[in-house]
């Protein structure tokens, strides 16, 4: 049994009709993450998805036309539905107070309304040749021809094509609209050649997706390259290879469990992608920005347990020409400040910070530890400077500010700060501030 239905599988691996529904998939995974990137980085995210349910009434209107099913003049519709319903949104958004979201809703909701009204028209004509029309509003790869894959050659070529070759004036128009019109950036022109280039890719995507997901296939590959990359060429990238895998995925999956639609699939598929890398980028992940969250507070527990160490040194009247091997320092005085310090105190040790104390009622601070909570104290201090005297904030307000900055300042800053200041020795209570020790 199971070598008949990995037989069946092979079988369905090589079929032509999968090879066609695989092509035209990742053609249209790759043109659709590649000017979906640009229609998010222009913040115009959504526009994608209204211009994709705008053409429903352009293929309604060409079938009314030609009263038969035609590749040639359902593109030709939903093409002149798209740019309608895209210069609806812009002419919205120039003559009238609505702002971008709120144009971009109602083009969608009203130009898919006239469509679902226009395909309730033609299913109850009675007219044989509608049958299948309703595979655009959620896609059916699975009735791809070979011809089909024209169109979409062209189109993902000719979107790859020119995103690499107006990628330079493209970024520049992105970013800085006016910097692009003040060099002679012809704007208008790439304007125009980005929206025709995400029209097109909406026109031949919907056959696999729909018109209803297509919006999906658009907005989530960006969004899951800028979980894992800054720069711009890490996005696009990785929103291009991640359209393709879960496309790969997702027809695979078609194939061992029948019955599922493809476009829908792959876009489960890109969601789960989209998850896991919420939740296990490096950087930008929930779970890696909680763990950065709590070792900084581990290192801020740490640093102000030496901060007020090196207090009770100071508050006794130490001066110091040099740093002593250790310090003693009550717990008590430590608890005050930091009820939870017994947490911190075996990572302290590790660091090299503290030492175990012959007596159980005192801390043992090296002079490692003591250099540590000397320098923290100097940064708290000379950042309350900085604020009062050259932020000009008002005293009451710098301590505050002071307790997070501390942990966080840079040695090229407190130079800076240094120098700024001209080197001050009193904080903006009178208390001192200690020097640097580099021994």
């Amino acid at each position: 049994m199971q070598t008949l239905f990995a037989e069946h599988i092979l079988d369905l691996l090589f079929s032509p009709t999968l090879l066609t529904v695989l092509t035209g998939c990742l053609l249209i995974a790759i043109q659709t993450a590649a000017i979906g990137t640009f229609t998010v980085l222009r913040k115009q995210s959504l526009t994608g998805d209204a211009i994709a349910h705008a053409v429903l009434p352009g293929l309604c209107i060409a079938f009314l036309l030609a009263e038969e099913k035609s590749n040639l003049l359902f593109m030709a519709g939903a093409g002149i539905a798209g740019w309608i319903g895209l210069y609806t949104i812009q002419w919205l958004i120039s003559h009238t107070k609505l702002k971008q979201d709120a144009a971009t809703g109602i083009v969608l909701s009203v130009f898919f309304g006239i469509g679902i009204l226009l395909m309730t028209f033609i299913q109850q004509s009675g007219n044989g040749q509608q049958s299948g029309l309703d595979g655009f509003l959620l896609g059916k790869a699975s009735a791809m021809l070979p011809e089909d894959l024209i169109p979409l050659s062209i189109t993902a070529i000719g979107t790859i094509f020119g995103i690499q070759m107006l990628k330079k004036e493209f970024m520049i128009f992105l970013f800085d609209r006016e910097f692009a019109m003040m060099n002679g950036i012809p704007v208008k022109a790439l304007s125009l050649i980005i929206n025709a280039m995400l029209i097109a890719s909406i026109i031949t995507g919907i056959v696999a997706t729909g018109a209803i997901l297509i919006g999906s296939v658009l907005i989530i590959p960006y969004a899951i390259g800028r979980f894992w990359k800054d720069e711009f060429d890490g996005i696009y990238i990785i929103a291009i290879l991640s359209a393709i895998l879960a496309t790969i995925i997702g027809i695979m999956i078609t194939i061992i469990t029948p019955n599922i639609p493809t476009g829908a699939m792959i876009v489960l598929v890109l969601s789960s992608f989209f998850g896991v890398s919420a939740l296990f980028a490096p950087k930008k992940g929930i779970i890696g920005r909680v763990i950065r969250q709590r070792a900084f507070h581990k290192e801020t527990m740490e640093d102000n347990i030496l901060k007020y160490a090196y207090h009770f040194l100071e508050q006794k009247g130490e001066v110091f020409a040099q740093l002593p091997s250790k310090s003693f320092i009550p717990f008590s005085h430590i608890q005050h400040h930091v009820p939870e310090y017994k947490t911190y105190c075996s990572s302290l040790k590790s660091h090299g910070f503290i030492q175990q104390s012959d007596s159980p009622d005192q801390l043992c601070l090296t002079k490692e530890g003591l250099r540590r909570g000397m320098k923290i104290t100097r940064l708290h201090r000379l950042w309350e400077a900085y604020l009062l005297h050259a932020a000009k904030f008002d005293i009451d307000h710098v301590h505050d500010d002071a307790e997070s900055i501390e942990h966080i300042l840079t040695p090229e800053l407190e130079k800076k700060i240094r120098e700024t200041l001209g080197d001050p020795g009193i904080d903006p209570h009178g208390e001192h501030i200690p020097p640097l020790f580099s021994h």
